[in-house]
């Protein structure tokens, strides 16, 4: 099927939405982390996002038979996604600030050129390019330790750690799913089943690390509850609608700029409502990685016939 040639005032306003929900979706953990355990978060946005998923794909006539083999690389892209992906992406929360996670999670489309070259798909000479860039942008990143929130410093590495777990479980993930051709269902059933057996897959974790003990429901305030609200109604569910309908709706290269818009919004948001700080060596390492994934997302791809 082509895609669109045109975008359409509809598409405009879908990628700027997407654009600001997942750009904001950073500083909504940051904030929740102040009330919540990391992996309690991951595992109850998810499973209010994924039930709400699962209503709408039932109800709406959207769930249909599923082969054996799509139920395997789902059920693991939930593994890689939520629980790789969103929960070591919330643990690095409580040590580095929103605005550098973002920009490390921006690398997925270079680890995406390497995943393709390892399975056969030599990339060209541009994205061999930007990839390199990019991982000196990571490079930069894990230099600095002054990076860390103020107290974390010693935990910095650790930091480091957690978000490239988290990056290269959700692009695993990613990968997965595009060489098994398993994205051809209606996005609310895909997402429902990855949301769901990923947040129960940390649910698990979260009991037996004794994460249970130390929730206070009746302790918490308006604001933690409006947050997880707006991360699990918002950033979940209606974030990966939008995605999801983009997907069909024009061009994979220009859904895929949410990658290097999303960074930004989250430095802004993060210096203006945390005020967290925005170091030049914070910036030039956002710019490397950001220009690599420029340079990966807009080179034209060859048509197929």
């Amino acid at each position: 099927m082509t895609k669109q040639a045109s975008i359409s005032p509809r598409v405009m306003i879908s990628l700027g939405l997407l654009y600001l929900i997942w750009g904001s979706t950073f500083l909504s953990v940051r904030i929740l982390l102040d009330y919540l355990p990391p992996l309690v978060i991951t595992f109850s946005r998810n499973y209010t996002a994924g039930l709400l998923l699962l209503m709408w794909s039932i109800a709406g006539g959207h769930w249909k038979r599923m082969s054996a083999k799509h139920w395997r690389v789902h059920l693991q892209a939930g593994i890689l996604l939520i629980a790789l992906g969103n929960g070591f992406m919330s643990l690095a929360g409580r040590i580095v600030p929103s605005g550098f996670s973002s920009v490390f999670m921006a690398l997925g489309p270079s680890l995406l050129v390497l995943f393709f070259w390892i399975d056969g798909r030599k990339p060209s000479i541009r994205k061999m390019l930007a990839t390199g860039i990019g991982l000196l942008g990571i490079i930069a990143l894990a230099s600095q330790k002054t990076l860390a929130i103020s107290g974390q410093e010693q935990g910095y590495l650790m930091g480091i750690l957690y978000l490239s777990i988290a990056v290269i479980g959700w692009n695993i993930g990613v990968f997965r799913i595009q060489v098994t051709s398993a994205n051809t269902y209606h996005f609310t059933q895909v997402c429902a089943i990855q949301m769901l057996f990923g947040a129960f897959i940390v649910s698990l974790i979260s009991y037996f690390h004794g994460d249970f003990e130390l929730i206070k429901i009746a302790a918490l305030p308006f604001k933690a509850w409006s947050v997880f609200l707006y991360l699990a109604l918002i950033g979940s569910m209606l974030g990966f609608s939008l995605f999801g309908y983009l997907s069909k709706a024009c061009d994979a290269t220009l859904v895929a700029t949410y990658t290097y818009v999303n960074p930004v919004i989250a430095l802004i948001l993060g210096n203006l409502i945390l005020d967290e700080p925005l170091s030049i060596g914070l910036l030039l390492a956002s710019f490397l990685i950001l220009f690599a994934v420029v340079l990966i997302t807009t080179e034209k791809q060859k048509s197929i016939t």
